[in-house]
């Protein structure tokens, strides 16, 4: 039931329709609900509009945040001024306003996706404490669902670094009986498998900790990808973690690290992009699998529920079963656009100039808690492919013009100003490699 229903999450943001109240900015454009005996009780559905009063106070707001550099809360005192130009939110609760803004209300806004034109779900883990997933845990609608208050590079510049998340499990004192024990997973949500793009997951076996990714038949035999994906594929996280410590010490923090992404830079340029590579077809093939999913949604939920009650369930399981066959088409071609907007990205090259603000690193990666080391990994937006083919994880990070203001509250103490980016990839080879069980 619970997977039913994350499915039917997902399904509702790529459709576009809006979950829960409208953010500030916007106003809920409503429709009858698709299912008859829904719409017969009243119900609707509603997509988001542009509040005409409100949608262009949340792109001064960004523009504040972006062009002038201004604080939460010089963003606030300013808005302040007139209240009558810059509305401020409306309370869910009555009673609760405060009247003016605050510089809590000023961040809201700055975190919210939805403002980019894209439904995202997910940002939130509601049932432990309401805190802040990991960005790679989001879920975006696969293409602009409304009308955008602020483009994507906006709301990467102004976007706030996320505290550190711990991404790990509270533990328990004793645990409870026939549950397995907690695990620290230092790299959990930041891996995948550069063969079918899922999201790889942490396993212990004999005293390590390894990443591994099995995807299941009945899921996933349809997929292209299938037939040359082993049963599982296995990569310690040791090895992982060196050579992240590493690019991070050397290209990120390091003394040489200008020199080395100017080097980078130049080796990209002079070497010609790969041919083959065509985003726009593969962007109109994703676009056709989405609607050929819409398409079977509406023959559903107009479907005749009065039949034969064994062909109605026929009919409903067949749906299903072209729906999640349409769905991992979709998701196969969605990982190659990734891989091909990797693989341009790198011949695009980037601001060196963004290095220089970011602090020095005062001791090893290796050293600094687990805590902070997922903070960093946030705030740099890190994700890694593995490549088992090669042995071959590709580390990319992202640089954005807010970043060094806020890398010393979560480093501490480990941190130095630095002396007077972009995104870039680096390849590495990790030490120890194995497409085996941890026991072969």
């Amino acid at each position: 039931m619970l997977e039913l229903s994350w499915d039917g999450f997902i399904v509702h943001i790529q459709q576009g329709w809006n979950i829960g109240k409208p953010p500030y900015g916007y106003l809920a454009e409503r429709f009858p609900h698709p299912v008859p005996t829904r719409r017969a009780q009243g119900d609707t559905k509603h997509r988001l509009v542009p509040d005409p009063v409100c949608g262009p106070v949340v792109t001064e707001i960004f523009n504040l945040r972006v062009i002038d550099s201004l604080s939460y809360r010089g963003i606030a005192d300013h808005l302040n001024q007139d209240v009558d130009r810059y509305p401020p939110p409306r309370p869910s609760r009555a009673g609760t306003t405060a009247g003016h803004w605050t510089a809590s209300a000023v961040r809201s806004i700055l975190e919210n996706p939805k403002y980019t034109g894209y439904q995202v779900w997910n940002r939130r883990a509601r049932k432990t404490g309401n805190k802040v997933n990991p960005i790679s845990e989001w879920i975006w609608s696969p293409h602009p669902t409304h009308e955008a208050l602020v483009t994507l590079t906006q709301f990467d510049a102004a976007w706030p670094i996320i505290r550190p998340h711990s991404g790990i499990r509270k533990r328990e004192e004793v645990p409870r009986k026939g549950r397995s024990v907690s695990r620290e997973y230092t790299l959990r949500s930041y891996i995948r498998c550069a063969l079918c793009g899922k999201r790889m997951y942490g396993k212990f076996s004999k005293s390590r900790t390894y990443y591994s990714c099995q995807p299941k038949k009945d899921h996933h035999a349809d997929a292209d990808w299938y037939a040359t994906h082993p049963h599982a594929i296995w990569i310690s996280e040791r090895a992982l973690l060196e050579a992240i410590h590493a690019f991070f010490e050397e290209r990120i923090f390091g003394p040489n690290r200008a020199q080395l992404l100017a080097t980078q830079l130049s080796e990209a340029e002079a070497t010609p992009a790969p041919p083959g590579i065509d985003i726009g077809a593969l962007r109109e093939k994703e676009a056709r699998l989405a609607q050929a999913k819409q398409r079977l949604m509406d023959q559903l939920t107009e479907g005749d529920d009065e039949g034969d009650p064994e062909f109605t369930a026929e009919f409903r399981r067949g749906i299903r079963r072209q729906f999640d066959q349409l769905e991992r088409q979709r998701r196969a071609v969605r990982s190659k656009i990734d891989g091909a907007e990797v693989v341009v990205g790198a011949h695009q090259g980037g601001d060196t100039a963004l290095l220089d603000a970011i602090p020095r690193l005062r001791s090893r990666m290796r050293d600094l808690p687990v805590a902070i080391q997922r903070g960093i990994y946030d705030a740099f937006r890190l994700h890694v492919r593995y490549d088992h083919r090669g042995r071959r994880a590709e580390i990319h990070v992202t640089i954005a013009a807010t970043l060094a203001d806020g890398l010393p509250e979560i480093m501490g103490s480990g941190t130095a100003r630095s002396e007077p980016g972009g995104t870039q990839p680096f390849v590495a080879c990790p030490r120890q490699d194995s497409n085996l069980r941890p026991s072969a």
